[in-house]
């Protein structure tokens, strides 16, 4: 095996340990097998959120809304609440504008300004 390798999996084993254990048990031990190998040990971030949106489902669920036609942003914010029970209902309207900003930079949703207010629709 490649140290490389070795280091890797050390890392990885490492970073899990932190992770699961509260008390770190046993995380000294690949420490120190790191440490003996001259290898950097970088910070250990928290895991990824559990509502943590996965790439493209936003824009995903936001194009399926508007399908059916224009919609104001409220009514697309709860389009996303009802299929992401998980985040709140300030988290969704935030999520969707952000969504619906990044789909406008692309080309595929428009705002419609009209007596109704402003709608989006697909472009």
């Amino acid at each position: 095996m490649q140290d490389k390798t070795i280091n890797n999996a050390l890392l990885e084993l490492r970073k899990q340990m932190i992770r699961a254990n509260e008390n770190n048990m046993g995380v000294d031990f690949v420490e120190a097998l790191l440490q003996m190998r001259c290898v950097h040990m970088p910070a250990v971030l928290p895991a990824k959120r559990k509502d943590a949106a996965r790439r493209g489902h936003m824009s995903v669920m936001i194009l399926d809304a508007l399908s059916s036609g224009p919609k104001p942003l409220r009514a697309i914010a709860a389009h996303v609440a009802l299929r992401r029970p998980e985040i709140d209902d300030r988290a969704a309207y935030t999520r969707t504008t952000q969504a619906l900003d990044k789909l406008k930079r692309r080309g595929h949703v428009v705002q419609d300004f009209g007596p109704d207010g402003c709608l989006w629709k697909l472009f």
